[in-house]
């Protein structure tokens, strides 16, 4: 069954504004629960809520690549990933999570006019919306990560990113394993590869599904299905998609970026934030053994 509040959140996260996602996610729902219909039918209402003739300034997911190609961007982003030095926590402008809260509020909010959100606040998702309640998790990634802490603050002073802002670095399935077509299309496609990561469903058998190349037995859940099982080149076995996705790391269009994002874990037996270094508690941001 298709998750509405998953796929809002899911736009939101490949730029969408809220409004325009969740009205796009309601005309689609509509068409029923088949993965296909669903699709397709959310494809063509982004593109109609999109358009210049709509009113609307927004976006759609399937217009990313437009911007600039992902060939070029990548390319810079791995030029940009070399030249950093990967600094240690100890660079950070911040110590402990009261001090966190204070540097953040301290950043300034001009954006430059042609601002794109990097990979990395893409990655972090609705914790970078979530006001102070979700503060601990930004600092826990922050204290993982401290090469995008500069950065963080640079682009709310004025400055665009350094890093990658395409998506092209949250892709977590393997092109190499899939069929060269299918690569080929995904490589030019990257947002429509991470909505299927998002939806988990397989890529491959999502884009045959989509072409017409899949044919499922009478009554079948098609959404439930392609999140059950996933293509290999000897055939299509059983695979807890959504296991797989949460648990796989970012590798990147190029499958070289593992280790790009160092995140966290969180712990259902504590309610505690396991990081690199550290482990955190879900709200006072405190280390523990």
């Amino acid at each position: 069954m298709i998750d509405i509040s998953q796929a809002t959140s899911l736009l939101q996260s490949l730029g969408v504004k809220g409004p325009t996602a969740s009205r796009a996610v309601e005309q689609a729902a509509a068409s029923g629960t088949d993965a296909v219909n669903f699709l397709k039918q959310l494809q063509s209402s982004l593109e109609q809520l999109s358009s210049p003739h709509s009113g609307r300034g927004t976006a759609s997911a399937s217009a990313e690549p437009q911007a600039r190609s992902t060939a070029s961007v990548f390319q810079s982003a791995e030029q940009a990933f070399a030249a950093e030095k990967c600094p240690s926590a100890d660079t950070l402008p911040f110590r402990n999570l009261d001090e966190f809260r204070t540097w953040e509020k301290g950043l300034s909010c001009k954006f430059a006019p042609d601002y794109k959100a990097p990979d990395y606040i893409k990655m972090m998702g609705l914790s970078i919306q979530g006001g102070d309640q979700d503060a601990v998790k930004r600092y826990a990634f922050f204290k993982n990560n401290p090469q995008f802490a500069a950065d963080y603050e640079a682009i709310h002073s004025g400055a665009l990113s350094k890093f990658p802002t395409d998506g092209s670095t949250l892709i977590r399935s393997d092109l190499s394993a899939m069929p060269e077509e299918t690569a080929a299309f995904y490589r030019k496609n990257p947002a429509a590869l991470r909505l299927a990561e998002g939806l988990n469903m397989d890529p491959t058998l999502y884009k045959m599904r989509l072409d017409g190349q899949l044919e499922l037995p009478p009554g079948t859940n098609s959404s439930e299905w392609l999140m059950a099982n996933k293509w290999t080149a000897k055939g299509t076995v059983a695979n807890e998609n959504r296991l797989f996705f949460a648990q796989a790391e970012y590798i990147g269009l190029n499958g070289k970026g593992a280790g790009t994002y160092r995140q966290g874990q969180y712990d259902p037996a504590t309610g505690r934030i396991i990081g690199m270094e550290e482990i955190y508690a879900p709200t006072e941001g405190k280390s523990s053994a």
